[in-house]
């Protein structure tokens, strides 16, 4: 389970700003681990597919912080009850702190963004039994159409970020059942200011890229584009969200730009579309 905690806002020391950069705010708890990967394991899940880097680099973070808390730079609406997680308008909010615990979650995602969108990009990995779900998943408007090549970590920038995040409450937004996300580095860390949450959307069906683009009368070619969310299919958020909610970790992987991205400014690489024509 995701362990929360709201408290007003405080100072950081310097030390922890600096930490922030490479893996997020943080102190280390005794860890809890149930979910361990062994060889076999390992093995089975890289045969259904998952890249080998993008696993390594995952489950090293899991393990390396476990039990650890991350502070959150988030905020609270006064037209909300208390703890509600829902967005409101910028008026309305007042800047809070949230501490999250990286938890022994069953689940582990990872995004891998070297890819188009019209391939099942994502790999839902539960540990336990090493079984891989693939799925169809979105990313920003501004990262890019069918490859994201451009990422940040700014508010409105309606760009993807890179890194890892642990998924967080549940709540009904505008195409139903949506999941907060903590981004845990510097990359990803204004996660929840930006309101990037995971959600479904009809624009990340599989039948979409066959859907005509009003602007060219041609079909998308591609996924719809979100304002910086991983948005999935509504079917596949319906089946996923309720056993991915409080706790799973999800990686957006671009391991070629994951570096530059770590100060939260745009990092831009090569648009593979571009560089085809």
């Amino acid at each position: 389970m995701l362990n929360l905690s709201t408290r007003p806002r405080r100072v950081l020391s310097l030390s922890s700003v600096l930490l922030s950069v490479f893996c997020g705010w943080g102190t280390l708890a005794p860890a809890e681990t149930n979910s361990q990967i062994d060889d076999a394991k390992r093995t089975q899940i890289l045969e259904q597919g998952v890249p080998a880097e993008l696993l390594e680099r995952a489950l090293k973070f899991r393990s390396e912080n476990m039990g650890r808390t991350f502070q959150q730079d988030v905020y609270t609406c006064s037209d909300k009850p208390e703890g509600s997680v829902r967005p409101c308008e910028e008026n309305k909010r007042s800047r809070s702190s949230k501490e999250v615990t990286l938890t022994d979650h069953p689940y582990l995602l990872i995004v891998d963004f070297r890819q188009p969108s019209v391939n099942e990009r994502l790999y839902i990995i539960h540990l336990p039994t090493a079984k891989v779900t693939k799925v169809q998943v979105t990313h920003g408007k501004n990262t890019g159409e069918l490859y994201a090549y451009k990422f940040s970590n700014i508010k409105d920038s309606r760009q993807s970020s890179l890194g890892i995040y642990i998924l967080g409450e549940p709540y009904n937004g505008q195409y139903g059942s949506t999941l907060r996300m903590y981004g845990l580095q510097g990359s990803n860390d204004q996660a929840y200011n930006r309101d990037i949450v995971m959600h479904g959307a009809p624009y990340a069906s599989p039948d979409f890229p066959k859907s005509q683009n009003y602007k060219t009368k041609k079909p998308y070619g591609r996924l719809g584009v979100s304002w910086g969310c991983p948005a999935i299919s509504l079917p596949n958020a319906k089946k996923w969200f309720p056993i991915l909610k409080n706790g799973a970790l999800i990686y957006h992987a671009h391991p070629e730009l994951e570096t530059g991205a770590q100060n939260g400014r745009e990092v831009m690489g090569t648009n593979p579309e571009a560089a085809a024509e």
